[in-house]
Parts: structure tokens; sequence; C-alpha cells
């Protein structure tokens, strides 16, 4: 194998997924991912500090205490020692030298896009074409590859942001749902009360009372599921991110003959545009029937919360109304 493809597989190794610059700091989480200690904070760093959050790691989406965060020692070693192992000028001098003259490739024919040593620059072969040092063109690459990085991070910051907001949101909408539901039964039993001041009660009365529970967790059903499936395809996209990432990274790091001999992703071509959180809630109906469940619970109006197609719906809510009017 390459050595320097050697050198560049280790180096992946000990990279950071979030940063995708060398572990700092790095810390083990229960899942088996490592990442640097501020790397890691600063992405659970929750505005409010609310306690009762739950974490993830940010790879596999499984559930993390940061209390059981260890610090991973050993692999802190081994980063140094790839470190200076990368920067070491012995490496990666095989396979950069002119297999014609035994001398460095450190020359770019721009006519022939080929690669070339200083003696094979000035045979006539090359005399009239566009020769310049391996430097000056690898460099062009080098930063459209940091543009479309910088764009990707900025993208999977963004993503993890609206993730943390859909799940806040989800979790508002669970405490509201089981507000209503036990808010619609309060309801039906203040109408049982009133209603038996001027008529028995029917069996209707808990027969519309199980119809409007059964409508509501029909609708939180639908909702959960919606939820669920947006929550399934904001995991693949940030994966497809991650991936995206560490292999720009990977490719910005390469010697300057890996950055000329292979097709270099354009920062435009880098850009995925997927959705955000906010964008995939909407599209898959989610978000509306989220929002509406929400505001519905916390309308502050109770007999508000009774289905409209119950039988005694509208004789209900006159009820109720002259009774708070009267207390």
């Amino acid at each position: 194998m390459d050595p320097v493809a050697l050198v560049e597989a280790i180096v992946e190794e000990v990279t950071c997924p979030i940063c995708m610059n060398f572990l700092r700091e790095p810390v083990s989480m229960d899942c088996g991912h490592t990442f640097c200690h501020s790397c890691v904070s600063g992405l659970w760093e929750i505005p409010g500090g609310s306690q009762n959050w739950s974490y993830t790691c940010p790879l596999c989406q499984a559930p993390v205490q940061p209390r059981n965060l260890r610090p991973n020692w050993q692999l802190a070693s081994v980063v140094e020692k790839v470190h200076l192992l990368r920067t070491c000028p012995e490496v990666g001098l095989k396979g950069d030298v002119c297999e014609l003259h035994r001398e460095q490739l450190n020359m770019f024919c721009k006519e022939d896009g080929l690669m070339m040593c200083n003696a094979c620059s000035q045979s006539p072969e090359h005399e009239a074409h566009s020769v310049v040092p391996m430097e000056n063109v690898a460099w062009k690459y080098k930063w459209k590859l940091r543009e479309a990085l910088e764009h990707l991070r900025k993208e999977q910051k963004e993503a993890w942001k609206l993730e943390i907001s859909e799940r806040k949101r989800t979790a508002n909408w669970k405490m509201q749902v089981e507000i209503q539901k036990q808010n619609i039964i309060w309801e039906f039993e203040k109408y049982k009360k009133l209603l038996e001041k001027n008529q028995p009660p029917g069996r209707q009365l808990e027969v519309e009372a199980a119809t409007a529970l059964a409508s509501l967790e029909q609708e939180e059903g639908e909702t959960a599921r919606k939820l669920e499936l947006s929550h399934d395809k904001h995991i693949q996209q940030s994966q497809v991110l991650w991936k995206m990432i560490a292999e720009l990274e990977e490719r910005s790091q390469k010697p300057a003959r890996w950055m000329l001999q292979e097709q270099v992703l354009e920062p435009a071509a880098a850009r995925t545009n997927l959705p955000g959180a906010e964008d995939r809630l909407s599209r898959a109906g989610a978000k509306s029937d989220l929002d509406d469940l929400c505001s519905r619970c916390a309308s502050g109006s109770r007999y508000s919360l009774l289905p409209p197609h119950c039988v005694r719906g509208q004789k209900m809510r006159a009820l109720w109304r002259h009774s708070a009017e009267t207390a």
C-alpha cells in the first residue's frame, strides 16, 4: 500500500467527525464514537440549560449521558504520534518521483494536464506549453475544497440546531396532548354534572366522551408517525452530510499530486441543499398537525377542545357558557 495513502487512512481514524481536525482532548461515548471534548460540548449547549434535556450521539443518535463521557488518553497519545508521522518529510516521497529522470515531480503542464519534474518541463515536448509549479495549481483546488467544507459544516451545524428545535417542539406537543386528554375527561364530567340538574344523564354522553378521546388518540397517532418519519429522514440526511464532510476533508489534506490527479468537487456541487427540520416537517404534514394541536391545547378555552361533531356539542357549550357566566 502507498505509504502516503496509509498515513492518510490512519489520519482519518483520529479525526473528529464534528470539526474534521485532529482529535483534541478526545472523549468517548457509550456507543463507542469519539469526539473532541470542546466540539461535543458545543453541540450539547442548550439555551436555558434545561436539566431534563435528552442528549444523543451526533453520529448514531444513541442516547448519551454527559456524565458518562470518558477521556480517551490512549487515543490522544496516538493522535500526537500520527501528527508527527504526517509531518515527516520522508513520508510521501515515493511516488512523487519522475520515472524517467528520478527527480521529484514539482511542475504541472496545463495543456497536457500532467505532473512532471524540472527536466521534463524543459524538454522540447513541453517547451511551448504553460508549465507552472505544482503548488500554484493545487492551491486553487484546495481553496475550492475549503469553500465547500465551510458550507457543509455550516449546514451541518444548522441541521443540528433544527434537530434540537424539532425535538423540543415534539416534547411540547406530547405534553399538550396529555393535557388535552385530561381536559376532555374533565369537561365531560363537568357537563355530566350540569346536565344532571336538567335531565337524567344518558348513555350518549359516555359514548361522545369515548368518541372524543378516540378522535384525539387517532390524530395523535397519525402525527406521531409523521414525526417519526421526519426524524428518520433527518438522521439519514445528517449521515450524508457527515460522509461528504469527511470525504472533502480527506481530499483537502492530500498532497498536491493527489489534488491534481483526482477530480476535485466544486463548491456548488458540494452544496446538498438538504431541507431543514422545519421544511421536512412541513412536507411530511407533521408540522401543521403539531402546531394545530398545540394551539388548540393552549387556547385557554376548555369547551373549545370538545370535537364539534359530537351530537350534544352545541348544547353542552351553551350550558357551559351559561354556567360560567352565572358563577
